[in-house]
């Protein structure tokens, strides 16, 4: 004879199993959509543009796109990324009412339009635009959104860089030694890192994206296994004080750059041991292989499957190009 349960019974039961089911889901279960991204508004009508002083003379500024850096002082202001050219006339506000002289200097981290959409319009104002042979040669050839798969639409010519240079470049500019190189692909092949050296702060455009996982443009030389010896060399540079500005996401300092490096290396050693062993992308993702750092770093932007499959792409000289990540 079969027990009799009770509704409620019943009831109670299948809470408990529910409950019991959630509490051993794996971390990844949760899945998109993910956190949209911070720092990429298009409504530039009521757009506002952060300041936060870093040093003196030395001030970090955002609006939309890009992390921009600056050097405002008695020799005029030299700025770090210009962001989106929608963002620049309240940016040159911004710089008015900060009293701040011409702009007369203009480094691009690299090529993107996030970072160099302003760039000709303080061109125009007499601004020189300074950024690696490569940062120049990408935008004057045709480029393929990473994003998107699509192509892009070439940059306005004034954009584009017309001082540029290989490794190095050292500019003396209101007292600061301001230190630019270039040292091998990774977020692209023209990734250049700018360390100001007296006030001890370093912008590493995005070969550092803070609390975001990365996107490598393997369209435009981009690779993994370039990002590591261009963290290590910047790491090397910093000391426990240094003042670490990311391509995007929030100021930081060096033990969170560290930790960043640590995740890129954890998961792309899982993906590579995987390839190793034969398997398939798709077998890969299966795996999860960056499920516990996902709640920190995935993003609407580069979600752990298109992470993945980036690493994958990297690691395998392009194979899989044609994969396109779930939208969310």
């Amino acid at each position: 004879m079969q027990p009799i349960v009770s509704p409620k019974q019943m009831l109670c039961s299948t809470l408990f199993l529910f409950l019991l089911a959630i509490g051993s889901a794996p971390a990844h279960a949760a899945g998109p959509p993910w956190r949209i991204a911070d720092g990429f508004t298009t409504d530039y009508e009521h757009m506002t543009i952060d300041v936060k002083e870093l040093a003196p003379n030395v001030y970090y500024l955002h609006g939309s796109g890009g992390n921009t850096l600056a050097s405002i002082g008695p020799d005029g202001t030299l700025l770090v990324d210009t962001e989106y050219a929608q963002v620049v006339p309240k940016m040159k506000a911004k710089l008015a009412e900060m009293h701040a002289g011409p702009v007369k200097f203009v480094i691009s981290t690299h090529f993107h339009s996030d970072h160099t959409g302003g760039n000709g319009l303080f061109a125009a104002d007499g601004a020189i635009i300074i950024g690696s042979d490569n940062c120049r040669a990408s935008m004057l050839k045709p480029a393929i959104s990473r994003l998107t798969g699509l192509p892009v639409k070439p940059p306005p010519i004034a954009n584009v860089p017309t001082l540029t240079f290989d490794h190095h470049l050292t500019l003396i500019f209101n007292g600061e030694e301001i230190l630019s190189f270039h040292k091998e692909p990774a977020h692209t092949d023209g990734d250049t890192i700018i360390f100001f050296k007296h006030a001890n702060v370093m912008h590493l455009g995005d070969v550092f994206v803070n609390n975001l996982y990365p996107l490598i443009d393997i369209h435009s030389g981009g690779r993994i296994d370039g990002y590591f010896p261009v963290i290590d060399e910047a790491l090397g540079m910093m000391d426990d004080k240094t003042i670490v500005i990311p391509g995007h996401g929030p100021i930081t300092d060096k033990k969170q750059l560290k930790a960043y490096r640590d995740m890129l290396q954890v998961v792309r050693d899982r993906v590579a041991a995987q390839i190793a062993k034969g398997a398939t992308l798709e077998e890969i993702l299966a795996t999860h292989p960056s499920a516990e750092y996902d709640d920190q770093y995935a993003s609407n932007r580069v979600g752990p499957e298109f992470f993945v499959a980036m690493l994958y792409q990297s690691l395998t000289g392009g194979k899989r190009m044609d994969y396109q990540p779930p939208k969310q």
